[in-house]
Protein backbone atom coordinates (compact mmCIF):
# COMPACT_ATOMS: atom_id res chain seq x y z
CA UNK A 1 0.00 0.00 0.00
CA UNK A 2 1.42 3.69 -1.04
CA UNK A 3 2.66 5.81 1.95
CA UNK A 4 0.53 8.39 -0.10
CA UNK A 5 -2.10 6.37 0.59
CA UNK A 6 -2.27 5.17 4.00
CA UNK A 7 -1.46 9.34 5.12
CA UNK A 8 -4.83 9.76 3.03
CA UNK A 9 -6.94 7.58 4.14
CA UNK A 10 -5.51 6.81 7.61
CA UNK A 11 -4.97 10.49 8.80
CA UNK A 12 -5.28 10.18 12.46
CA UNK A 13 -2.47 7.68 13.88
CA UNK A 14 -1.44 6.50 17.33
CA UNK A 15 1.66 7.84 18.48
CA UNK A 16 4.21 6.20 21.15
CA UNK A 17 7.12 7.83 22.83
CA UNK A 18 9.32 5.42 24.24
CA UNK A 19 13.16 6.57 26.23
CA UNK A 20 15.87 4.81 24.94
CA UNK A 21 19.85 4.90 26.03
CA UNK A 22 20.45 7.22 22.54
CA UNK A 23 17.36 9.97 23.54
CA UNK A 24 13.68 8.52 22.47
CA UNK A 25 11.68 6.13 19.97
CA UNK A 26 9.17 7.78 17.93
CA UNK A 27 6.15 5.00 16.88
CA UNK A 28 3.30 6.02 14.83
CA UNK A 29 0.68 3.34 14.55
CA UNK A 30 -2.61 3.80 11.72
CA UNK A 31 -4.64 0.61 12.25
CA UNK A 32 -5.61 -0.18 8.54
CA UNK A 33 -8.05 -3.32 10.15
CA UNK A 34 -8.55 -5.68 12.33
CA UNK A 35 -5.62 -7.91 11.18
CA UNK A 36 -3.20 -4.81 9.82
CA UNK A 37 -1.41 -1.96 11.27
CA UNK A 38 0.74 0.32 9.62
CA UNK A 39 4.24 1.21 12.08
CA UNK A 40 6.36 3.59 11.58
CA UNK A 41 9.64 3.80 13.67
CA UNK A 42 11.93 6.98 13.62
CA UNK A 43 13.93 7.78 16.50
CA UNK A 44 15.88 10.89 18.18
CA UNK A 45 19.58 10.87 18.82
CA UNK A 46 20.29 13.53 21.48
CA UNK A 47 20.80 16.13 20.97
CA UNK A 48 20.15 16.52 17.47
CA UNK A 49 19.92 13.97 15.12
CA UNK A 50 16.89 11.87 13.76
CA UNK A 51 16.76 8.72 12.54
CA UNK A 52 14.08 8.21 9.77
CA UNK A 53 12.70 5.26 7.59
CA UNK A 54 13.36 5.97 3.65
CA UNK A 55 12.00 2.78 2.42
CA UNK A 56 12.53 -0.97 3.31
CA UNK A 57 16.03 -0.67 2.34
CA UNK A 58 17.02 2.22 3.59
CA UNK A 59 17.25 5.19 6.36
CA UNK A 60 18.65 8.47 6.79
CA UNK A 61 19.78 10.22 9.73
CA UNK A 62 19.29 13.98 9.57
CA UNK A 63 21.93 16.19 11.61
CA UNK A 64 20.95 19.37 12.81
CA UNK A 65 24.04 21.01 13.91
CA UNK A 66 24.28 24.51 15.73
CA UNK A 67 25.91 27.30 14.45
CA UNK A 68 24.88 30.26 16.84
CA UNK A 69 21.74 30.94 18.20
CA UNK A 70 19.66 31.39 15.27
CA UNK A 71 21.22 29.27 12.86
CA UNK A 72 22.53 25.83 12.22
CA UNK A 73 24.11 23.51 9.45
CA UNK A 74 21.72 20.92 8.07
CA UNK A 75 23.39 17.51 6.93
CA UNK A 76 21.89 13.82 6.36
CA UNK A 77 23.72 10.52 6.50
CA UNK A 78 22.28 7.97 4.35
CA UNK A 79 22.40 3.81 5.35
CA UNK A 80 21.50 1.19 2.66
CA UNK A 81 20.73 -2.35 3.93
CA UNK A 82 20.03 -3.59 0.45
CA UNK A 83 22.31 -2.05 -2.70
CA UNK A 84 24.52 0.47 -2.41
CA UNK A 85 23.75 4.53 -2.65
CA UNK A 86 24.14 5.70 -6.10
CA UNK A 87 26.08 8.86 -5.03
CA UNK A 88 26.29 10.07 -8.09
CA UNK A 89 22.18 10.38 -8.77
CA UNK A 90 21.28 11.51 -4.86
CA UNK A 91 24.12 14.80 -5.45
CA UNK A 92 22.35 15.49 -8.47
CA UNK A 93 18.93 15.62 -6.86
CA UNK A 94 20.37 17.46 -4.28
CA UNK A 95 22.02 20.06 -6.62
CA UNK A 96 18.73 20.54 -8.11
CA UNK A 97 17.25 22.73 -5.00
CA UNK A 98 21.17 23.87 -3.52
CA UNK A 99 23.57 26.00 -4.99
CA UNK A 100 27.67 25.48 -4.68
CA UNK A 101 29.75 26.01 -2.86
CA UNK A 102 27.37 26.77 0.25
CA UNK A 103 24.63 24.57 -0.44
CA UNK A 104 22.09 27.64 0.09
CA UNK A 105 18.68 26.45 -0.83
CA UNK A 106 17.73 28.16 -4.33
CA UNK A 107 14.11 28.06 -2.77
CA UNK A 108 14.04 30.20 0.16
CA UNK A 109 13.03 33.31 2.18
CA UNK A 110 13.84 35.77 -0.36
CA UNK A 111 11.75 34.20 -3.27
CA UNK A 112 8.68 32.66 -1.01
CA UNK A 113 9.93 29.08 -1.35
CA UNK A 114 9.15 28.89 -5.34
CA UNK A 115 5.32 29.71 -3.88
CA UNK A 116 3.29 29.53 -7.11
CA UNK A 117 -0.85 30.35 -6.18
CA UNK A 118 -1.73 28.68 -9.54
CA UNK A 119 0.26 25.65 -8.53
CA UNK A 120 -1.59 25.25 -5.22
CA UNK A 121 -4.73 25.70 -6.71
CA UNK A 122 -4.59 22.67 -9.15
CA UNK A 123 -1.34 20.55 -8.51
CA UNK A 124 0.07 20.85 -4.87
CA UNK A 125 -1.75 21.45 -1.57
CA UNK A 126 1.76 24.00 -0.69
CA UNK A 127 2.44 25.40 -4.19
CA UNK A 128 6.28 25.34 -3.25
CA UNK A 129 6.76 22.04 -5.50
CA UNK A 130 7.17 18.67 -4.51
CA UNK A 131 10.30 18.45 -3.33
CA UNK A 132 9.55 18.06 1.08
CA UNK A 133 13.02 19.57 2.10
CA UNK A 134 11.34 23.16 1.19
CA UNK A 135 8.46 22.33 3.03
CA UNK A 136 10.19 21.38 6.32
CA UNK A 137 12.21 24.69 5.40
CA UNK A 138 9.72 26.86 4.95
CA UNK A 139 7.75 25.55 7.98
CA UNK A 140 10.90 26.05 10.86
CA UNK A 141 11.94 29.16 8.64
CA UNK A 142 8.95 31.12 8.73
CA UNK A 143 8.16 30.85 12.43
CA UNK A 144 11.35 33.06 13.20
CA UNK A 145 14.26 32.70 14.53
CA UNK A 146 13.62 32.25 17.85
CA UNK A 147 10.17 31.17 19.26
CA UNK A 148 8.63 32.59 22.32
CA UNK A 149 7.65 28.35 23.62
CA UNK A 150 5.52 29.34 26.96
CA UNK A 151 2.73 30.70 24.98
CA UNK A 152 2.44 27.36 23.19
CA UNK A 153 -0.54 25.01 23.75
CA UNK A 154 0.76 21.39 22.99
CA UNK A 155 -1.72 18.64 22.14
CA UNK A 156 -1.96 14.91 21.95
CA UNK A 157 0.35 14.46 18.92
CA UNK A 158 3.07 16.59 20.54
CA UNK A 159 3.74 14.19 22.67
CA UNK A 160 7.84 13.61 21.11
CA UNK A 161 8.38 17.30 21.36
CA UNK A 162 7.52 17.22 25.32
CA UNK A 163 10.00 14.29 25.88
CA UNK A 164 12.22 15.90 23.95
CA UNK A 165 12.22 18.85 26.45
CA UNK A 166 12.34 16.72 29.46
CA UNK A 167 15.17 14.97 27.89
CA UNK A 168 17.30 18.48 27.30
CA UNK A 169 16.03 19.95 30.70
CA UNK A 170 17.13 17.18 32.57
CA UNK A 171 20.36 16.87 30.45
CA UNK A 172 21.24 20.29 31.02
CA UNK A 173 20.41 20.05 34.93
CA UNK A 174 23.09 17.24 34.97
CA UNK A 175 25.79 19.31 33.52
CA UNK A 176 25.18 21.92 35.55
CA UNK A 177 26.15 19.57 37.96
CA UNK A 178 28.99 18.44 37.19
CA UNK A 179 27.52 14.74 36.08
CA UNK A 180 27.66 13.31 32.64
CA UNK A 181 24.16 14.17 30.60
CA UNK A 182 22.63 11.62 27.71
CA UNK A 183 24.83 11.09 24.32
CA UNK A 184 28.25 11.92 26.65
CA UNK A 185 30.14 8.76 25.67
CA UNK A 186 33.89 7.76 26.19
CA UNK A 187 34.94 5.42 23.47
CA UNK A 188 33.82 1.98 24.31
CA UNK A 189 30.26 3.09 24.81
CA UNK A 190 30.21 4.92 21.86
CA UNK A 191 31.51 1.76 20.09
CA UNK A 192 28.19 -0.34 21.66
CA UNK A 193 25.73 1.68 20.18
CA UNK A 194 25.00 0.05 16.90
CA UNK A 195 21.97 2.15 15.48
CA UNK A 196 18.37 2.56 16.21
CA UNK A 197 15.74 0.77 14.33
CA UNK A 198 14.10 2.64 11.59
CA UNK A 199 11.05 0.85 10.46
CA UNK A 200 7.98 1.62 7.92
CA UNK A 201 5.51 -1.33 7.20
CA UNK A 202 2.35 -3.13 8.04
CA UNK A 203 2.60 -5.76 10.46
CA UNK A 204 0.37 -7.11 12.64
CA UNK A 205 -2.25 -5.45 14.86
CA UNK A 206 -1.79 -7.42 17.60
CA UNK A 207 1.59 -7.91 17.89
CA UNK A 208 3.06 -4.76 16.11
CA UNK A 209 5.74 -4.49 18.63
CA UNK A 210 7.36 -7.76 17.33
CA UNK A 211 7.09 -7.07 14.23
CA UNK A 212 9.15 -4.06 13.93
CA UNK A 213 11.63 -5.45 16.10
CA UNK A 214 11.79 -8.46 13.82
CA UNK A 215 12.02 -6.81 10.94
CA UNK A 216 15.05 -4.56 12.07
CA UNK A 217 16.99 -7.68 13.01
CA UNK A 218 16.24 -9.14 9.75
CA UNK A 219 16.80 -6.24 7.81
CA UNK A 220 20.49 -5.81 9.64
CA UNK A 221 21.29 -9.60 9.27
CA UNK A 222 20.29 -9.57 5.05
CA UNK A 223 22.45 -6.42 4.68
CA UNK A 224 25.88 -6.36 2.43
CA UNK A 225 27.52 -4.31 5.03
CA UNK A 226 26.60 -6.76 7.64
CA UNK A 227 27.92 -9.82 5.03
CA UNK A 228 31.60 -8.16 4.56
CA UNK A 229 30.19 -7.02 0.79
Amino acid sequence: MPMTRIMREFPRPQIEVEPTDYGMRVITLRRISDANTHVRVTNLVFPQAFVIPMSSEMTITQWHVPVDDTRHYWYAIFTSFGAPVNKDEMRRQRLELYQLPDYVPRKNKSNDYGFDPHEQSHDTFTGMGADINVHDQWACESMGAIQDRTREHLGQSDKAISTYRRILRSAIEQAGNGRRPLMVLDAPEAAALTGPAAIDGIGPTEDWQAYWRKTDENRRKASSWANGR
